[in-house]
């Protein structure tokens, strides 16, 4: 199987359409065979269950793989198949590939990123051309599939051929020339003016005639930058790493000037600079969704929450949509699909919604990733993320938003623990964890040296909270702690009087247990600490140690290590 990808507007479905004549080709419309692939993988790699019924193990997982391929496709006749879907040029992707067919082939259109948006531009004519260009699903449709391009090519180049849009519609022939020796196969004459149409299904987007080919091939003539305008068409310009061109250096905006006076911690400053973009660019989701941030800091819960939505239509917030065709719950009885949303901790967090659900008279069904089920499982019926729309509900509610439809300020949040302890706490121990997941530590400026926390930690009773990623950093006199899977790291933190953690789903699991949490946040906080001091709505047994200075760990180790050795003081008073 060949595999099609791209950049939207950058000639794919025309390149599609071209190849199509070809009699020995056929070439599919946006597939979800990809997805299909990936949920069978994973699946397989984070469920014990479903190992056990393999019994040969990877070899069997792959055969599972190509016997997927092989029913989807078993009615097309053509020898070369073709497979349409901007995911495979993910290094994912590719790497799963090459483990069920051994070769990958990719061939992906590219085009400029400014020109892309022009086009999308062109074709929607919305009445405000910056806000389309700053809020429209398809524009971070765009960048997604940019940065998934770029990622996948510069970790397998050899398994790209791209073509660039205007020399597909300036030498069509010479284009499927190349596509024909990149996949060994004969020179073929195609007929430029008669293409045949493709099927896709352009209502997804919202936009009529988004894949439409005209019958005859032929460039048309407009100027790209009267489009967008001068100064949209200078902010977009870059986006072409298969030229090598480098990524422009932008001049700093008033949302640049605001993130980096939040992150030195001069919220007075962000503020200012929010209310200014609030008043410039009204309609910016980026804007909005920083702003939000802010109001949660003055205490506004919910109002905060309502800007934080925004952030959906930036990836910035919250998951894609599940599918579904139920509405949205907004306080009605009956059957809730609680869809967790956001990493391991996010979900954690968002557990205690179905509590809050259920006491409305709802009847909930959780819906979350694999390694959290059997926890959840305890106390409301689950399924997992792949197989969300499955389950019966009546409505479903996205976890990261719930504040929203329940009407919550801060004081109508439950501190009290929702998850219970699966052993007794052993006298003295504590509980450590210095690093989270690697996507989200430098991005939320969170990662701080684990020598400061071995060295706050030290003469204690500690034991390791880590695995994966640092763990390997572990002081040789601090025991490892079990954490196989979620229910062993349960009885793990369930044992400790004390979890000190960084911002990770360790110090979620353990707070949730009204386990005695310490968690050590940046200076620019994830939104769930937005509220100042050193307590949280959110839990009533964590304590946040907050950085003091952007670039400095060192404050709040020392009070961390202060506060130990008090508590040790008082122990030993008190024998």
């Amino acid at each position: 199987m060949i595999f099609l990808a791209g950049l939207p507007r950058s000639g794919s479905t025309v390149l599609a359409s071209l190849l199509s004549q070809r009699p020995d080709t056929y070439v599919s419309g946006t597939s979800g065979l990809g997805k299909m692939l990936g949920t069978a993988l994973t699946t397989w790699r984070k469920d014990e269950q479903v190992q056990v019924g393999l019994a040969n193990g990877d070899g069997d997982i792959i055969r599972v793989l190509q016997a997927i391929i092989k029913a989807h496709y078993e009615n097309r006749p053509e020898p070369v198949i073709i497979d349409k879907s901007r995911g495979w040029a993910s290094s994912e992707a590719i790497a799963q590939m090459l483990e069920v067919q051994n070769e990958v082939k990719i061939i992906a259109t590219v085009r400029p990123i400014a020109e892309c948006v022009s086009s999308f531009v062109k074709l929607v004519n919305p009445p405000d051309v910056e806000a389309y260009c700053n809020s429209a699903p398809v524009i971070q449709h765009l960048f997604k599939s940019y940065g998934t391009l770029k990622e996948g090519y510069g970790v397998y180049p050899e398994c790209f051929l791209l073509v660039e849009y205007d020399s597909l519609i300036s030498n069509p022939q010479k284009e499927a020339d190349r596509v024909a020796d990149f996949l060994e196969l004969p020179s073929f004459q195609h007929d430029l003016n008669n293409l045949p149409p493709v099927s896709e299904d352009d209502e997804i987007w919202g936009i009529p005639d988004l894949h439409k080919v005209r019958p005859k091939l032929e460039k048309k003539e407009f100027s790209r930058k009267d489009i967008l305008g001068p100064e949209l068409w200078e902010h977009f310009q870059g986006g072409e790493f298969w030229n090598d061109k480098p990524e422009p250096v932008k001049k700093e905006g008033l949302i640049d000037l605001q993130l980096a006076a939040g992150i030195r911690g001069d919220f007075k400053k962000g503020w200012e600079l929010a209310q200014q973009l609030e008043k410039k660019t009204p309609d910016c989701p980026r804007a909005a969704f920083n702003r939000g941030w802010y109001l949660l800091r003055q205490g506004k819960l919910l109002e905060g929450h309502k800007l934080l939505d925004v952030g959906r239509s930036q990836d910035v917030f919250g998951n894609h949509h599940i599918g579904t065709t139920k509405p949205v719950w907004n306080g009605e009885e009956g059957t809730v699909l609680l869809n967790m949303e956001g990493g391991l901790g996010d979900q954690i967090k968002s557990y205690r919604f179905a509590f809050d659900l259920q006491e409305r008279g709802n009847r909930v069904v959780v819906c979350c990733s694999p390694e959290l089920a059997p926890m959840f499982a305890e106390k409301f019926p689950v399924v997992e993320h792949e197989a969300a729309c499955s389950a019966y509900h009546d409505y479903w509610l996205p976890s990261m938003s719930a504040v929203v439809p329940f009407g919550y300020e801060y004081e109508d949040l439950k501190g009290e623990s929702y998850i219970e302890r699966t052993a007794d706490p052993i006298p003295g121990r504590i509980g450590v964890r210095w690093s989270g997941n690697p996507k989200f530590e430098h991005e939320q400026h969170r990662f701080f040296p684990a020598d400061l926390m071995f060295n706050a930690v030290k003469g204690h009773d500690c034991v390791s909270l880590q695995r994966d990623k640092d763990a390997e950093l572990k002081p040789g006199c601090m025991k490892q702690a079990p954490l196989d899977n979620w229910q062993t790291t349960r009885k793990s933190i369930s044992q400790c009087e004390l979890v000190i953690s960084s911002c990770t789903s360790v110090a979620h699991l353990s707070a949730a247990m009204g386990v005695e949490t310490w968690i050590v946040v940046p200076v620019l906080s994830y939104y769930l600490w937005a509220l100042p001091g050193d307590v949280t709505p959110y839990y009533d047994s964590a304590t946040l140690f907050r950085q003091e200075k952007y670039g400095s760990w060192k404050e709040p180790f020392m009070k961390i290590k202060e506060r130990l050795q008090c508590m040790h003081t008082l122990k030993k008073t008190a024998a």
